[in-house]
């Protein structure tokens, strides 16, 4: 398939719209770690039996769920940039892009991975990340 053939054009797009499939996967799947790890910090600061070691577990267990997010978090912006550097790939080659793809490179503003997660995400990861550990170690009021 020739890079400046349209149906080269509609192939970026379908692979786009696959990953995208996939992403939603690990969007809910990132979402239901989070709650669990909130829930196992919960739990270890209301338990009277909590010790040093559950302590340290929860918190480790938190620390994963958060940097697998960040990891996952990442690849899905990884596909945005993908799919931009290979429409602007294909236009150098002389393709003819729609205005669409056009609009895509645009909005995804790079075709360099930048290996993070938005920087949306990333607050949003951090804040998750001091909730967790917060509800672990922060004294219980009296």
């Amino acid at each position: 398939m020739d890079a400046t053939s349209p149906e080269y054009l509609l192939a970026i797009w379908n692979i786009f719209n696959i990953g995208r499939v996939g992403n939603a996967m690990v969007g809910i799947g990132s979402i239901l770690a989070i709650w669990l790890a909130l829930r196992v910090a919960v739990a270890t600061r209301t338990s009277e039996e909590t010790n040093l070691f559950a302590k340290i577990m929860s918190s480790a267990f938190g620390l994963i769920v958060v940097m697998g997010t960040w990891i996952q978090w990442s690849e899905a912006v990884a596909y945005y940039v993908n799919t931009a550097a290979a429409f602007v790939n294909a236009k150098a080659a002389g393709a003819e892009i729609s205005p669409a793809a056009e609009g895509f490179i645009e909005y995804v503003g790079t075709t360099e991975v930048p290996g993070t997660p938005t920087p949306l995400g990333i607050a949003f990861l951090l804040v998750v990340l001091i909730m967790i550990l917060g509800q672990i170690w922060y004294p219980k009021q009296k």
